[in-house]
């Protein structure tokens, strides 16, 4: 199974807004009699499904084109730029 875990909003290389999502993998198991979740790792992606690497905290890059994607500050109105 697979946990959103947040959105992002970001701005490319020509001033473009994408929305990041990060994801991780979880696994349920039974041990010892009851279910536990194991986390797994982190990735992210486009909301269309296109792969993008976590470069730090507030960054990312567009696996495929090298785009680096920066994210917007919380709070920010980006949908008037």
């Amino acid at each position: 199974m697979i946990e959103e875990i947040a959105r992002h909003r970001c701005r490319g290389d020509d001033g473009s807004f994408l929305i990041v999502i990060e994801c991780r993998y979880l696994r349920t198991v039974n041990w010892r009699g009851a279910p536990r979740v194991l986390k797994g790792a982190i990735t992210a992606e486009l909301l269309g499904g296109e792969p993008v690497r976590i470069v730090d905290a507030r960054s990312f890059e567009v696996v495929s084109t090298g785009e680096i994607l920066q994210c917007e500050p919380p709070g920010s109105d980006w949908r008037k730029r």
